[in-house]
């Protein structure tokens, strides 16, 4: 599996036609690794570079830099072409998988006529042809990579390799409509599904328990509120590790910068819960107000983030769930939150008529947001 290390916060990204840059939007002259492309009759015209310090190279002579394709994002069944220089003899390498300690072997004139393989103090810069026909795919990912050669062999990289969170077109452009709709990756697949369920689904939940079930449940109200939150923390851990799976370290975008931020969030939430004062309390009314605030600002992050995530370009997801997501926060909005103060403003007088109503439209308001979760879960499981 790739390993992949953005260690800088992100930027805006910048216009990159035809390129894969590190950190996004990066200029040339501080970009960690780059590669750009470009159409040469029956092969691709690809030139790479690498941070020299990054990959801890300053005083290397022998050396190699290459570029991985993949249409999975793993390295099995990837391509991937090496330049390496050892003892002053330019060479590229074609591997299909992945390999240590392969000998650098030209390749033939077709691919390595117009190699080219560059050192300054700043970076290593590869130019070289790539045939079409090796590559599988029109949209793939990319990693960029770089280490030392020795003894004629290649020997594996210094720091991590890094590997892009998009799919990339060689050829410019994206795929066409008659490709691929849903989400294909089974380890993104259970990420989205268990954060929509986790955040989506039980964060609200709990929410709608503490805040208006309290009459229903009494005292046992508190128990079953912990215990869904645990059930969201269980969830969300699972969703989690599948990503980590698939990425084996961390990237830094805005999708997962608010994903961090989620995350923090829920541990400080967690333990301020833990920390309830008694209810006679001083702090009792300013821990609530900050226990609600901050469960307000969870779901409002939860939200931003899951239509950022969803709406990933290489993820290619229905246009119609972001409908039914819509659909969904309104309702939480103004059907859960805003209905309930208003059942609790008409009924609130009368305590056993209130509590009639307020079952009736429990029952209504999980149901709506039991029916959210399964349908937009049950859509993303759907590949066209």
């Amino acid at each position: 599996m790739w390993t992949i290390l953005l260690f800088s916060l992100p930027i805006i990204a910048l216009s990159c036609e035809n390129c894969f840059q590190s950190p996004s939007g990066c200029s040339d002259t501080d970009c960690v690794v780059s590669a750009e492309w470009s159409e040469y009759g029956s092969a691709y015209n690809i030139t790479i570079s690498a941070l020299v310090a990054y990959f801890s190279l300053l005083e290397s002579d022998e050396y190699w830099v290459g570029l991985g394709i993949s249409a999975t994002g793993t390295m099995q069944d990837s391509h991937i072409t090496l330049c390496t220089i050892s003892e002053n003899n330019v060479a590229v390498v074609q591997v299909t998988g992945y390999s240590h300690g392969v000998t650098p072997v030209t390749i033939g004139s077709t691919l390595t006529s117009k190699v080219s393989l560059t050192k300054d103090d700043n970076f290593i810069t590869c130019q070289f042809l790539l045939h079409k026909s090796l590559l599988k795919d029109d949209n793939n990912y990319f990693f960029v990579g770089a280490g030392s050669v020795q003894d004629s062999s290649i020997l594996y990289h210094h720091s991590t390799p890094i590997a892009s969170t998009e799919l990339y077109s060689l050829a410019g452009e994206e795929s066409s409509s008659g490709g691929v709709v849903g989400i294909s990756d089974s380890r993104i697949l259970l990420h989205a599904s268990a954060m929509i369920t986790g955040y989506g689904i039980f964060l609200v939940i709990g929410i709608y328990t503490s805040r208006y079930l309290k009459p229903i449940f009494e005292e046992a109200w508190y128990r079953i509120h912990t215990n869904i939150i645990i059930a969201m923390v269980l969830i969300v851990s699972v969703g989690i590790a599948a990503i980590f799976f698939r990425q084996r370290s961390v990237v830094v975008g805005f999708h997962e910068l608010i994903g961090f931020t989620i995350l923090g969030l829920t541990v400080l939430q967690i333990g301020l819960g833990a920390c309830r004062p008694h209810k006679k309390h001083r702090y009792r009314a300013l821990y609530t107000y900050s226990h609600l605030f901050l469960a307000c600002t969870l779901f409002f992050l939860v939200i931003v983030n899951i239509f950022m995530g969803l709406s990933k370009s290489s993820l290619k997801v229905p246009s119609h769930i972001f409908v039914i997501q819509g659909v969904y926060v309104i309702w939480v909005v103004f059907g859960s939150i805003v209905g309930s103060e208003v059942l609790k403003h008409l009924y609130g007088g009368d305590p056993g008529l209130y509590v009639r109503k307020l079952k009736v439209y429990t029952l209504i308001n999980i149901g709506i947001i039991l029916l959210y979760g399964c349908t937009v879960i049950i859509l993303l499981n759907v590949v066209e």
